[in-house]
């Protein structure tokens, strides 16, 4: 988890810098974006999955534990990375561009 944890640091950077940059960095950005997105949500399924296994076929985990408010709480956050990602594919592919520049006419 802590993988998860410094691929969302990466993509908080990634977010800044798209919103913070220029028209070409929005229009670039997203493929990036959402691959660190997806990435993010299939490292916390991994671990949430790892965790499922382990409890139930470890020792450590003995009768009376259950998978309690942490469990629910990385299924959210996968959950909207994949929504996150999802969203910002398909604006990417349904909004129009934002154009070119167009020059301002000179009154002289």
């Amino acid at each position: 988890m802590s993988f998860a944890v410094v691929l969302e640091g990466m993509t908080l950077v990634a977010f800044i810098a798209i919103l913070a940059g220029g028209r070409q960095k929005r229009e670039t950005g997203w493929k990036i974006l959402s691959f660190l997105l997806l990435l993010g949500s299939v490292v916390q399924c991994a671990g949430m999955a790892i965790v499922s296994y382990l409890f139930e076929h470890d020792e450590k985990f003995f009768a009376g534990w259950k998978l309690d408010l942490s469990w629910i709480m990385c299924t959210v956050s996968w959950s909207v990375l994949v929504l996150c990602a999802a969203g910002i594919s398909l604006s990417a592919y349904a909004l129009p561009s934002e154009g070119g520049y167009e020059l301002i006419p000179n009154p002289h």
